[in-house]
């Protein structure tokens, strides 16, 4: 079955950030063919797999992480460098997710995208920022990146201090309080009065 004959529905199907063999079957692709199309094309280098079951045609892992599960957002030492809140230079794309996976960590073209799965109340503080190619892409606000910094303990105290100095302080509060984790918002009480005492 050649692949010309569904060279439209491929054409809508790859303009997605990620697409599935499900993408395909709504499309009207064959399901027996779906899985051996998607197979030649990642194999000719056409498309590039993610992960059983998962492609995509963008090269870009932080368009292709934001993209990977649902519901999911970029924060960490990713979103401080989208933010320009850090001067260094992320190893990996991290992303935050309440969906449990079977792989915590999986490697795109040779980068790294680690997921931290969370509770589903720590899924907020996030928004919409266009990201390359006109790809919106789901990233922790200032304030997040303090509480998941704190949550996962995976940012060292002097980076997130940088951060509280350049955050909304009553925000960061409110936000600690929306984890209800009493160990999470005792930390960022604390490090709120060590960056600034005349805060409280």
């Amino acid at each position: 079955m050649p692949v010309i004959k569904y060279k439209e529905a491929l054409n809508r199907i790859f303009r997605k950030p990620v697409f599935v063999t499900a993408d395909l079957h709504i499309e009207g692709i064959p399901k027996n063919y779906s899985k051996k199309l998607l197979y030649e094309l990642s194999k000719s280098g056409r498309i590039n797999r993610i992960e059983r079951g998962k492609y995509t045609c963008l090269d870009d892992p932080i368009a292709v992480a934001a993209q990977i599960t649902r519901p999911c957002y970029l924060s960490l030492w990713t979103a401080m460098s989208i933010r320009k809140l850090t001067t260094q230079i992320p190893f990996a794309v991290e992303v935050i997710t309440s969906r449990k996976r079977f792989k915590k960590n999986i490697d795109f073209g040779g980068t790294a995208i680690i997921f931290h799965t969370v509770s589903p109340r720590m899924m907020f503080g996030y928004e919409n920022i266009i990201w390359k190619e006109n790809i919106r892409i789901l990233v922790a606000k200032p304030e997040k990146i303090i509480i998941d910094a704190v949550y996962t303990g995976n940012i060292p105290e002097d980076e997130i201090l940088q951060i509280i100095k350049a955050s909304d302080t009553k925000l960061l509060k409110r936000y600690a309080k929306l984890t209800g984790s009493k160990k999470t918002i005792d930390k960022v009480y604390e490090l709120i009065k060590k960056c600034s005492p005349t805060k409280r």
